[in-house]
């Protein structure tokens, strides 16, 4: 088997590594987070830099590292659902139901939502509720773009973000600025994913009149299209 470090898996993009340390070897004064992740039996909570519990330990799962007062942390809680088959034993799943804290340790979102993601700037919450429907809103809590309006929205990065609307056969795809105005209309067949990249330009796929693909690139910055 390739031997690999722990680094390999740090340096990914999303990568969430987490190292357990004995508590009689952890150093406290020397953790530079506002709010510091512990375990107590199976369960999650975050405790201050003076050691106070903050969260209390009642999440299964813990993302995003709290550094400065801009930071949010996304708390999950398991939760099992199923459906009865015919000619079989009933089938469940275990998912998780996510909701977002300030970096005080105050429910900033309950955790009732299928996913949540933050944009690179921590200001704008994009929101899948668990009926699979999208909704954009700020940190405070105004919406910028309404639960259902697209069927598909992704995180904000840059202040753009990837939306589209159709069903799994005829997806059409275009994309928002934080303002919720669209800036590439809606009416490409793809555009390549430029999520957590910081790209000048995406590329862009569209079908033309005769059935054929083209690919071209939108300049996240001009707004230019060329294709």
């Amino acid at each position: 088997m390739e031997q690999k470090n722990i680094k390999d898996h740090a340096n990914k993009e999303f990568s969430n590594v987490r190292v357990a340390v004995d508590y009689n070897d952890y150093d406290i004064e020397k953790d530079t987070r506002l709010l510091i992740p512990f375990s107590y039996y199976q369960h999650y909570g975050m405790m201050n830099r003076s050691g106070e519990v903050v969260v209390e330990p009642k999440y299964d799962r813990i993302l995003d590292s709290c550094r400065e007062d801009s930071d949010v942390v996304r708390v999950g809680i398991y939760y099992t659902y199923g459906f009865n088959r015919a000619t079989k034993e009933p089938s469940t799943y275990l998912r998780t139901k996510w909701g977002l804290l300030n970096c005080k340790g105050e429910f900033i979102l309950e955790p009732e939502y299928n996913q949540i993601g933050v944009s690179d700037d921590n200001q704008i919450l994009t929101i899948q509720h668990m009926d699979g429907q999208y909704e954009v809103i700020s940190i405070d809590g105004t919406v910028i773009i309404p639960k259902g309006k697209y069927a598909w929205i992704d995180s904000f990065d840059g202040g753009l973000s990837r939306i589209c609307v159709g069903d799994c056969d005829k997806k059409i795809w275009g994309i928002i600025n934080s303002c919720g105005i669209i800036v590439l209309p809606l009416k490409y067949s793809n555009i390549w994913n430029f999520y957590k990249k910081k790209r000048i330009e995406t590329t862009i796929e569209a079908i033309d009149e005769f059935g054929c693909k083209r690919v071209g690139s939108f300049n996240l910055i001009t707004y230019e299209v060329n294709i």
